[in-house]
């Protein structure tokens, strides 16, 4: 029965300690930390760890690369805080991953922060994370409609 399902949460699949970088850090800087940690993203972190902004390795091509400018120079002086997108979107950690797709899909953003208690920076998931973890919730929604609460699939646009 789907009661006594345990929904998969926000604590269980993301990824932590996350790769960040302060406002004032260059762009060459953030750059070097996403190719040595193999990532495609760092986040920005105010004085007190809370997240404020985050670059993209897409951010870095469109914002700057792409940008009829110096880049060597760009790179070199740019700081991050006039390459982050912002606002930055935040989850706590007892957040259902069902919610968690949802948000994502409805914000058009492929990473989130967690956040704790205090709004500082615990973790990150990202949208390969849910993706990871998408067979559960199919798994969650057969047993929803198993349990009858909702008829056919056609019913929450699922095709049969």
């Amino acid at each position: 029965m789907y009661s006594n399902t345990r929904s998969i949460l926000v604590n269980d699949i993301m990824s932590q300690p996350v790769v960040t970088a302060t406002e004032k850090d260059r762009i060459k800087n953030v750059a070097v930390k996403m190719d040595r940690h193999h990532v495609g993203s760092v986040v920005i972190v105010s004085p007190a760890g809370e997240p404020v902004g985050i670059i993209t390795k897409g951010d870095i091509v469109r914002r700057l690369v792409t940008k009829k400018r110096n880049m060597l120079r760009m790179m070199l002086f740019t700081k991050a805080k006039n390459a982050m997108s912002t606002p930055i979107l935040t989850v706590d950690r007892g957040k259902k991953l069902e919610d968690v797709a949802k948000l994502m899909v409805q914000r058009k953003v492929k990473r989130l922060c967690v956040v704790d208690d205090q709004r500082k920076l615990i973790g990150i998931v990202t949208d390969n994370d849910v993706m990871r973890h998408s067979s559960a919730l199919i798994e969650v929604l057969n047993e929803i409609i198993d349990s009858g609460y909702i008829k056919e699939a056609g019913e929450i646009g699922l095709k049969a």
